[in-house]
């Protein structure tokens, strides 16, 4: 995992700011009702990756529909109904934000729903976390900014002031998707995530239309383009770009980057449309952002206060770089020698928030494949054995051996010792069904893996067929 940008992920990045910025100039030239493009985005969005998502899971889908397993797990339970949460929050996001671009100009709808990473950071104090001086710095300049922008666009009328205000909860509103999404991802594959975010978004926005009575499908020609390209560029090649950085480089680093959106979406709409804010307004805009910056800045060097017990505390944390965990209490009284503790006696739940946390924050700092993100899978794994799961202990150290086979800098070792501990805790489980749903991907990690041990495989076709299982290749 790389820690600072290089070639590829500032292409990458610049690509996902183009195609993002394109979604409010898009928006505004439209002639369609706000509610239907958000509705028709979405839909055709799920409509387009979801033969996709089936093709790419198509064992897992089969299996589904054979009535062989369920579509959640009992452990992805918690992170689907975050999930479903995080869908609602994305459908409201969508609905204030693509609004608000008909009732105020482009680069103020753009600028104000950047605020977003301040939002972040009061949700992070409603969650126990303490905010630097810094940060508050940030959010007074941001909140100064949006005030005194929203102030000068009052003088134009109140459509104005109300679609800063509905930009504003747009902000919030991601804020809230972001926030939900980090409590339901560690559960859940990001295939299925995707899907169900997606439905259940596309699905609210369809009621909010029929409650509404927003007309569905009274588009002209105009705005059947660019609904065409909010499907192309934002919703489709803005998240895949975004999700490729994502996996190369720091996640601060490129959302610093992503502020770029505002300036380019106004530079946009200024030469398609003709459409510049105020002069006035323009002071106000550019508080917003360097209030942005230096909370996104000071997030990234923030150090979650890990432990909350007396004396546990540390000044600082640095993330391990492996080699693997072992289940030995750690010396030094560390955070896994904490979490060794907790796990022991009994207090899972306390155990699998802290690891959240620090697994969240580890991914905000470096990434979803960085070493960093990965090693907080592997303790997950291990207190996963300690609860006696050995099932989840065996999906876990899967994952962790995925991230590591697929990341930008493969680790051959690391891909290795975690198949191992997926092997070794898949010897453990019980459950039949359990264990057939998780041979596939066991199976292919193997076959990706030049130098497994002779025959393991054999073991596990052996294994499977002792326990009646159908997902044995012939």
């Amino acid at each position: 995992m790389r820690t600072k940008l290089d070639a590829v992920s500032i292409t990458a990045v610049l690509v996902t700011v183009g195609a993002f910025s394109a979604t409010a100039p898009l928006t505004a030239f439209a002639t369609g009702p706000a509610l239907a493009l958000a509705l028709g985005r979405n839909a055709l969005g799920f409509l387009t990756l979801g033969p996709v998502v089936m093709l790419i899971r198509r064992r897992e889908v089969r299996k589904v529909f054979r009535g062989e397993r369920h579509v959640l797990r009992r452990e992805q339970r918690r992170g689907a109904f975050y999930g479903v949460l995080a869908g609602t929050a994305l459908a409201a996001h969508f609905a204030t934000f693509m609004s608000s671009t008909r009732m105020t100009s482009v680069a103020m709808a753009t600028a104000l729903v950047a605020t977003q990473p301040v939002w972040q950071a009061l949700v992070s104090t409603l969650q126990g976390n303490r905010l630097p001086r810094v940060t508050w710095t940030g959010l007074t300049v941001s909140v100064a900014g949006a005030a005194l922008a929203s102030g000068m666009d009052g003088r134009t009328g109140t459509d104005a002031l109300l679609g800063d205000a509905l930009a504003l909860l747009g902000a919030v509103a991601l804020a809230g998707y972001t926030a939900l999404s980090e409590q339901a991802r560690p559960d859940v594959s990001t295939m299925t995530y995707s899907v169900l975010c997606s439905s259940v978004c596309t699905v609210e926005l369809l009621v909010l239309c029929l409650v509404t009575r927003t007309p569905l499908f009274a588009f002209d020609g105009d705005t059947w383009l660019a609904l065409l390209g909010l499907l192309v560029l934002p919703q489709l090649l803005g998240l895949f770009s975004l999700n490729f950085a994502l996996g190369r480089a720091p996640a601060t680093a490129v959302s610093v980057l992503l502020l770029l959106e505002a300036p380019v979406a106004a530079l946009i709409a200024w030469l398609w449309l003709g459409q510049l804010p105020g002069g006035a307004a323009w002071p106000g805009l550019l508080l917003i952002m360097l209030g942005v910056v230096v909370v996104v800045v000071a997030d990234a060097r923030r150090v979650d206060p890990a432990l909350d017990a007396p004396g546990r505390v540390r000044d600082s944390f640095a993330f391990p770089q492996h080699p693997l965990l072992t289940l030995a209490p750690l010396p030094g009284g560390d955070i896994h020698t904490h979490l060794w503790r907790e796990a022991h006696a009994g207090r899972l739940a306390e155990a699998e928030a802290l690891i959240r946390r620090l697994e969240n924050q580890a991914v905000r700092l470096y990434g979803v494949k960085s070493g960093e993100a990965t090693h907080w899978i592997e303790v997950r794994a291990a207190v996963a054995r300690i609860a006696g799961d050995h099932g989840l202990s065996a999906r876990l150290w899967l994952a962790a051996a995925q991230f590591h086979f697929s990341s930008p800098r493969p680790d051959p070792r690391g891909t290795r010792d975690c198949l191992d501990h997926a092997y070794r805790e898949w010897c453990q489980v019980t459950d039949h069904a359990v264990a057939d749903g998780l041979a596939d991907g066991l199976r292919r990690m193997y076959e990706r893996d030049p130098g497994h041990r002779p025959g393991i495989l054999d073991e596990m076709n052996s294994r499977l067929l002792r326990g009646g299982a159908r997902s044995v290749p012939e």
